[in-house]
């Protein structure tokens, strides 16, 4: 689990202990080197600077955390979506996903800039909206699977000539009612209007899924 602080790291003096105890000195030796050398040890901390404000972070569970592991935890601190993060190191851009910071020769006590910004409230509204409309895409199209693994099953004989009328007329009524289905998806993304990139890149792709679907409705339709 990561640390964060926006403020500065104490130091912890290790300097005229000799007049501390035989027992107070044994503590204080015990202190984490993590805690103590600013980094050194299990514990993995970077610092991140985005605009003016900079945000230490520190991974204690993990001496060696992913680049999403980072971004992910960018965004609690700052609200900024992790697909709206640039994250940059030593003038090149870090790749965001499963690829561990020492790789990319992130080390702890590194600096890392973070270029983004937050979505306003109704963007974030609009983003809502369209992810459910993909989510309900989602769920169209695993019943595009079952229905094209009917026709196919039938197209190979699995079912006896006699029920194949009736088995086929079921499938087009469903495929009738998908494309009704996708035409209203198709409407409601239609209907979201935003002036944020990221959200209209979201939307785009969203779109292109969902006509995806009727093509596939409409391929099944003409095997029918």
């Amino acid at each position: 689990k990561a640390v964060v602080s926006t403020q500065s790291t104490a130091v912890v003096s290790t300097q005229s202990t000799g007049n501390l105890s035989s027992e107070a000195r044994g503590s204080h030796s015990k202190i984490p080197p993590a805690l103590c050398c600013g980094g050194r040890g299990n514990m993995f901390n970077v610092t991140v600077t985005h605009g003016t404000k900079k945000h230490h972070i520190s991974f204690g569970d993990s001496p060696s955390p992913t680049t999403e592991e980072l971004a992910m935890e960018i965004e609690k601190i700052t609200q900024v979506p992790l697909s709206q993060q640039k994250l940059i190191f030593k003038g090149k851009q870090l790749e965001v996903g499963d690829v561990e910071l020492r790789q990319l020769k992130v080390v702890p006590g590194s600096k890392i800039m973070m270029l983004g910004r937050q979505l306003n409230s109704e963007s974030e509204a609009i983003k809502s909206e369209i992810m459910k409309v993909k989510n309900e895409g989602e769920k169209v199209s695993r019943k595009l699977d079952e229905l094209e693994e009917q026709l196919q099953g039938i197209n190979n004989g699995h079912l006896p000539s006699e029920l194949q009328g009736e088995a086929l007329a079921r499938i087009h009524k469903q495929c009738v009612g998908t494309v009704e289905q996708v035409m209203r998806l198709l409407e409601q993304l239609d209907s979201l209007q935003t002036s944020d990139q990221t959200v209209r890149q979201l939307k785009r792709s969203t779109v292109l899924g969902i006509q995806a679907l009727l093509d596939r409705c409409d391929k099944m339709m003409e095997k029918l």
